[in-house]
């Protein structure tokens, strides 16, 4: 792991797996690497190396790797190398062309978010 300028970035040479693991951070997190369990944080980058394992949630969210369990955030990004199994709950989805989606998307309220929030946590 590392920090650049309040980022916390997990990095590609681990991998984290468990019952139960979870992340949470209270600044940007990026996730380099293969990862299972769930991830909350302000802002959660999944690169392109990244594959998560479990529900990814966020007030931002970007998604360049893969995720297989699904998202909660209130603004989510789907880059184009992006591969997503799971439902996606949001209030902001952009979805770039040649992005994956296997599952369902639904528009959550900006309140609902708290609540979004502590099921992820």
């Amino acid at each position: 792991m590392s920090d650049r300028c309040g980022v916390v970035v997990i990095k590609d040479d681990l991998k984290f797996a468990g019952q139960g693991v979870k992340i949470v951070s209270r600044s940007k997190l990026q996730i380099d690497c293969e990862y299972e369990g769930d991830v909350t944080g302000p802002e959660v980058v999944i690169s392109e190396q990244g594959k998560v394992k479990g529900i990814v949630a966020g007030e931002r969210v970007t998604v360049r790797g893969k995720i297989f369990g699904g998202i909660r955030g209130n603004a989510v990004d789907l880059r184009s190398s992006a591969h997503v199994v799971g439902d996606i709950h949001h209030t902001s989805l952009v979805i770039e062309m040649g992005a994956e989606v296997t599952g369902c998307c639904k528009i959550i309220h900006a309140t609902s978010w708290a609540h979004e929030k502590k099921n992820a946590a």
